[in-house]
């Protein structure tokens, strides 16, 4: 009979406080170049989770078990009662115990399923909304900033871009003879071809040649010519839609209401996904089920742009001195 002898050594498990295993965190999603829009949600939403953690003696990552992230999930669903907001700081906890569980902190893996929302209707701008703010302003009495308003009104109509987009774009990003805009800075880091309708192009060509906008600078910039923030374009939308007399000041809706038109003219969802840059057909298909070969081919018909100013002749043609 073999005598096993107790073994003397023991293994020493690491504890990593909570805290110290979120900054492991977001250093490696910094390391992975996210950008700093995602690196502060994840900051956001982690934190109540830490919170809870220490109000139940739960401080170390070794202690997070199954049954805590499900009393945590209950403490959600008490304290918050809207089921967005709750599925947010989920997403946001899961990608963090998918780390812990790639860097073996986390033994086994703890799955979190989001919450089933109610999907609602998305705030969109109206017909008579539209008319509004596209009314072109007076050339001649008009300021920059006025005139940069409305283009950039017509631009997100017309294209649905993200603000976070539209701020980075530069002159040299548009091809106005193809009728693209080339979208540099995304969401999901890749870039992608936003095209523009022959209206829309008039529209760029036009205010690109009486501001003498150059190559370099950014399409819709400040008055003195530097990069606007999302806070300052947020804040010159909602003055400009306002003192047109229209009540929706969302900028995020501008976005709501072209992919609601594209749908309604039957526009191809795959085709949406690339205009609207998504990196799957989840988000596009909440459009589709809302509102139930090129990118450029076909997208006259289902340009916003393109209807409101068909066979008007407010749209006028640059006369320059290149061919005198």
């Amino acid at each position: 009979m073999i005598n096993k002898k107790e073994c003397r050594f023991k293994r020493v498990v690491e504890k990593k406080k909570i805290e110290e295993a979120i900054q492991d965190f977001l250093l490696d999603c910094e390391v992975r170049s996210l950008s700093k829009w995602t690196i502060d949600f994840y900051k956001r939403t982690l934190k109540p989770f830490v919170f809870f953690g220490k109000q139940n003696s739960v401080e170390y990552v070794n202690d997070i078990t199954k049954e805590m992230v499900n009393k945590y999930i209950a403490h959600l669903k008490d304290s918050i009662e809207n089921t967005t907001t709750i599925n947010t700081y989920l997403r946001g906890l899961r990608t963090f115990l998918n780390f812990l569980k790639k860097e073996e902190f986390l033994e086994n893996e703890i799955e979190i399923n989001m919450l089933k929302e109610e999907e609602k209707i998305k705030e969109t701008y109206s017909d008579e909304d539209i008319k509004k703010l596209l009314k072109k302003p007076d050339l001649k009495k008009c300021s920059f900033a006025e005139y940069r308003n409305w283009v950039l009104v017509n631009y997100l109509l017309e294209t649905g871009n993200r603000l976070s987009s539209v701020i980075n774009i530069k002159v040299s990003d548009v091809d106005l003879e193809n009728g693209i805009v080339t979208i540099k800075h995304s969401k999901n880091k890749s870039h992608y071809f936003s095209p523009i309708s022959n209206t829309m192009c008039k529209i760029l060509r036009e205010y690109i040649a009486t501001w003498n906008l150059k190559e370099d600078d950014y399409l819709f910039p400040s008055q003195s010519g530097a990069q606007m923030t999302k806070n300052t374009i947020e804040k010159a939308i909602r003055d400009y839609n306002k003192k047109r007399g229209v009540k929706l000041t969302s900028i995020h809706a501008f976005r709501h209401t072209f992919a609601k038109n594209y749908i309604k003219t039957n526009g191809n969802p795959f085709k949406l996904k690339q205009l609207l840059g998504h990196k799957t057909l989840e988000i596009t298909n909440r459009y589709v089920r809302l509102y139930s070969e090129d990118l450029k081919k076909d997208f006259e018909e289902h340009s916003i742009i393109e209807k409101f100013y068909k066979g008007s002749k407010r749209i006028s043609k640059i006369k320059t001195n290149q061919n005198k």
